[in-house]
């Protein structure tokens, strides 16, 4: 115990943290492997002295944990005593968008953050390695997503673009198509970041952008990502005709990831169930299933595609079985979708359609 403005005050035991390390199946020691830290640091979390010191580890432990980041930080608001930050100004970090400083500070440790200012003022000093760091950030940028919003990232993405364009032009030819392709994903991802709020034009803008980046270098996942991302585009804009275009366009190269393929797959399912062409519709949904049932594992997924995962998948289903009028189907894959997801993915801005789906009559 210690005194503080006069009163004896306890550590309070953050017991519903240790209820949560319980049921994701963890031991203090296993819980302390899987962050990086010992053991001691896990007990002092859980007896009150401490909290996780920065907001890489708090969203790591709220992952392990299998609850979110919301919820994590309630767990520590009892003992405001003898903290590194208090909580509130953890929420705060949280829900304020990033920026790029903050980005490099969290994302990538020293020595990669100053080699990439570096290349900042002198792009031609460009290498894979400084192509491999401004790919971890856009990785990060991806997760601050989940947890804020599509528009929240915005700034920091276009400030990102204009990096990844710059190391573009500059590129010598040895690592000219590593630029190039990283400025494809970069370009999509700004474009999906436009659809949820329905900004169609700045959307097609940077997909159709990516799309030629993509085939200046080569890039099968790239290019086929963005040319789904576009039919995505086109099927929410109802554009059936374009979304069947683009998806078969999408489906051509088969040199891209298994996870990929599946989402591709699924989506045109979906546009076929919607042209009324149900027979084609139903094939193509059982052979996204049997690919989700062999995706490989976590750690082999790209950093773009780090959601190719069974339970977001089942959310793919559902809208293909909507489409196929099988509400009660549709949403029950709803349902199973958002309970397997990370809370944090479920209670996420783009699983906003999963959710209407979920709680739909």
């Amino acid at each position: 115990m210690h005194q503080a403005d006069g009163r004896i005050l306890m550590k309070e035991p953050r017991r519903a943290l240790v209820t949560d390390r319980e049921r994701a199946g963890h031991t203090q020691e296993s819980l302390a492997t899987a962050l990086g830290v010992d053991v001691k640091t896990v007990r002092n979390w859980e007896n009150g002295t401490y909290k996780p010191r920065t907001p890489d580890l708090h969203r790591r432990l709220a992952e392990e944990l299998r609850i979110t980041r919301r919820q994590l930080t309630l767990r520590f608001d009892h003992t405001a005593h003898n903290e590194i930050d208090p909580p509130d100004q953890l929420a705060e970090h949280q829900a304020r968008p990033p920026r790029l400083a903050s980005v490099l500070e969290e994302a990538l440790d020293s020595e990669e953050a100053d080699r990439l200012s570096y290349s900042l003022h002198w792009p031609e000093s460009v290498d894979h390695s400084t192509l491999d760091i401004l790919q971890r950030c856009l990785t990060y940028i991806r997760h601050a997503e989940d947890d804020t919003s599509s528009s929240a990232v915005i700034p920091v993405v276009g400030e990102v673009q204009r990096i990844a364009n710059s190391f573009a032009n500059a590129s010598r030819a040895s690592i000219r198509r590593h630029a190039t392709g990283l400025l494809s994903e970069v370009e999509q991802y700004r474009g999906w970041l436009a659809i949820p709020s329905r900004d169609w034009h700045t959307a097609q803008r940077h997909l159709d952008r990516a799309t030629v980046v993509a085939l200046e270098s080569d890039d099968p996942l790239r290019l086929s990502t963005a040319l789904s991302f576009s039919a995505y585009s086109a099927l929410r804009r109802f554009d059936l005709s374009s979304a069947d275009a683009l998806s078969e366009a999408a489906l051509r190269d088969k040199r891209v990831h298994a996870g990929l393929r599946a989402y591709e797959l699924f989506q045109r399912a979906e546009i076929l169930a919607r042209s009324a062409l149900r027979k084609a519709s139903v094939a193509l949904l059982l052979s996204a299933d049997g690919l989700v049932e062999h995706l490989p594992d976590d750690t082999d997924l790209p950093s773009s595609g780090y959601w190719y995962t069974p339970p977001f998948f089942l959310g793919q289903k559902a809208f293909v079985l909507r489409a196929l009028g099988d509400y009660s189907g549709a949403r029950q894959a709803a349902v199973d979708c958002l309970a397997e997801m990370p809370p944090d993915w479920s209670e996420s801005e783009w699983a906003a359609r999963r959710r209407e789906l979920a709680g739909a009559g």
